[in-house]
């Protein structure tokens, strides 16, 4: 058989493949599935990063740079979560067309990147640590993507960049994915770590809204603590946005408690459904009732990873 008579069958099996990697997978025993699985993601992190440093240079010539990451992200999603079993429930993606905005999202683990691949708008960039510069691949693609890169050792420079950050955004009307926790929470509970006031203060500056996005909890889908990693739907809802037009430094409290508090309404919300569900499915009383308080939520997030 010649190479080009064995090309249309490479175009058919290719995508059957990964169609089929799910099931694959889903007959491995746990631990060496969650191996598995965590290699793909990593395969599929190289892969993005590779395919970023091409898409970038062709749309800054396209002059659609504002495209960029939300192209690359719903590449990333497609080829990580797919051959994971990962699936997603949207609530509110009509609000991602709002942007230029803030927009702000729980952190949970590493597994994030996923969810940040699903629902990243048009018109964002990200603003991350500035070790990731320095990845093989990824570094290159996030500076050509107009990433913006936060020195936390250093206070001096990285009112800097958050100074150049609000230039740019004006200049480029667009807008910034923060997760406004700072760092993997890995809470017991249906809970938020204590937000850091940068991304509000961005919002107030830039005069641009708050969009928050929550993602449930997602235990039972990926446990880095137990290395079990089946997969399965994880709901994330985008919230309407928040206008901060006419706000000044004085609001910035408020601001971040305001956003805060309906994201962490909407995260005990999903995390009583799921709980709900697994009790009728398991006929165990683990429903949650209306005031109950943190230390009684069901257990939806991992200590460890």
């Amino acid at each position: 058989m010649s190479t080009v008579s064995t090309i249309p069958w490479g175009l058919v099996a290719v995508p059957v493949f990964i169609l089929a990697l799910p099931r694959l997978l889903a007959v491995l025993p746990q631990k060496i599935q969650f191996i598995t699985k965590c290699s793909v993601v990593l395969i599929a992190t190289f892969i993005m990063s590779i395919v970023g440093c091409i898409v970038s240079i062709v749309f800054a010539l396209l002059n659609r740079r504002h495209e960029i990451n939300y192209v690359v992200a719903r590449i990333f999603s497609y080829i990580a979560a797919k051959p994971c079993g990962v699936t997603f429930k949207i609530v509110g993606e009509e609000h991602l067309e709002k942007c230029p905005a803030i927009v702000v999202c729980n952190h949970q683990s590493s597994m994030d990147m996923m969810i940040l691949g699903r629902v990243f708008p048009k018109s964002c960039v990200v603003m991350a640590k500035k070790e990731l510069q320095y990845f093989p691949f990824l570094g290159i693609f996030m500076t050509l993507s107009n990433a913006i890169f936060i020195d936390r050792k250093n206070h001096k420079k990285a009112i800097e960049s958050t100074t150049q950050a609000v230039s740019d955004m004006k200049k480029h009307n667009s807008g910034i994915w923060i997760f406004p926790e700072g760092t993997r929470s890995r809470l017991e509970t249906a809970d938020l770590l204590p937000f850091k006031k940068g991304a509000f203060h961005l919002a107030i500056q830039s005069q641009q809204p708050v969009m928050p996005i929550v993602a449930a909890g997602y235990s039972h889908i990926y446990d880095s603590a137990n290395r079990s990693f089946p997969g399965g739907e994880l709901e994330i809802r985008v919230l309407e946005p928040i206008p901060t037009t006419g706000m000044t430094a004085d609001d910035v409290n408020d601001l971040m408690e305001r956003t805060r508090a309906v994201m962490l309404k909407n995260l005990k919300e999903m995390d009583q459904s799921v709980s709900s569900s697994g009790s009728k499915s398991t006929g165990s009383s683990t429903a949650i009732i209306e005031g109950t308080n943190d230390d009684g939520l069901k257990q939806r997030r991992t200590t460890k990873e």
